[in-house]
């Protein structure tokens, strides 16, 4: 048999059409029902007979049981379906006057009573089956959620620990020289960034230790000392931590690194009384 005979035959097996024939379903499981009718020929016969039967049930037997019937019939038929106690079958009162000409009929009545209650039975054990594949479904969806959730963390990771691969490569390099910036004489002393240039590919890395988030309007600036002469390495924010060496571009040579508090975008030279930190090579 073909898989997707299988799926078809489970289809109609889990319960659901018979809730669609009753009329107890929501608005979006009709439209699948209905699209799996149009589409499998299985399914359309299935519904069909289904109506056929629930229909023969209501036309077969025109005796009326009492209407003190009705909630025994479905507490016995659910009280069935958990398992509590076996369903209780009520034959139909006959008329003394008529018992005679009756006795077929109530004989058939009694045998539709019957049926009805074993339907209800079945259709009671395929709704509670229907309801766990519902859930199933939905367990479904949550663990492939959070298999998802974890590909995402996973990608982070590697993503991190790539990083920090680099920057330890970047920080152990022998031709890589560290400068140390510390809070000048006014500021914090807790404020404190680190510098780390290579000799050989001349790019400026900068490490955030410690630093005021910056105004509004306002944005620090990286500035190379050669000569006495300013060099302007770039601009950046005190939270810019994603990763944890930043690239600051490349100089030939530094005397010491500053950081200034500027105007947002910069500006050609630095203001001296915004330095925030100030640091000149470690001696290895």
């Amino acid at each position: 048999m073909k898989q997707e005979e299988l799926n078809i035959g489970e289809y109609i097996e889990s319960g659901v059409l018979e809730i669609y024939v009753l009329g107890m379903i929501s608005a979006e499981e009709k439209a699948e029902v209905e699209a799996m009718a149009a589409e499998h020929p299985e399914v359309r016969k299935a519904i069909l007979e289904l109506e056929e039967a629930l229909g023969d049930l209501a036309i077969a037997e025109s005796v009326t049981p009492p209407p003190s019937w009705k909630e025994d019939i479905l507490a016995n038929a659910f009280a069935a379906v958990e398992g509590k106690q076996k369903p209780i079958v009520k034959a139909l009162p006959t008329n003394p006057e008529t018992t005679k000409t009756q006795e077929p009929k109530s004989n058939f009545g009694f045998l539709a009573i019957a049926a009805t209650v074993v339907l209800l039975v079945s259709l009671g054990i395929n709704f509670k089956m229907y309801l766990t594949l519902q859930d199933v479904k939905e367990d479904l969806y949550d663990t492939e959620m959070r298999v998802a959730e974890l590909e995402n963390d996973n990608q982070v990771m590697v993503a991190n620990f790539k990083d920090v691969e680099q920057n330890l490569a970047v920080m152990r390099d022998p031709n890589t020289a560290t400068f140390v910036m510390k809070a000048i004489e006014g500021r914090d002393p807790n404020y404190r960034a680190n510098i780390y240039w290579n000799s050989t590919t001349e790019t400026v890395y900068l490490d955030i230790k410690s630093l005021p988030q910056a105004p509004t309007g306002k944005q620090y600036q990286l500035w190379a000392l050669k000569d006495g002469k300013p060099i302007d390495m770039g601009v950046f924010n005190a939270l810019d931590t994603e990763k944890m060496l930043l690239e600051m571009g490349s100089v030939p040579g530094a005397d010491a690194f500053a950081v200034t508090l500027e105007v947002a975008g910069g500006v050609p030279s630095p203001t001296m009384e915004e330095m925030y930190v100030y640091g000149e090579p470690v001696q290895s």
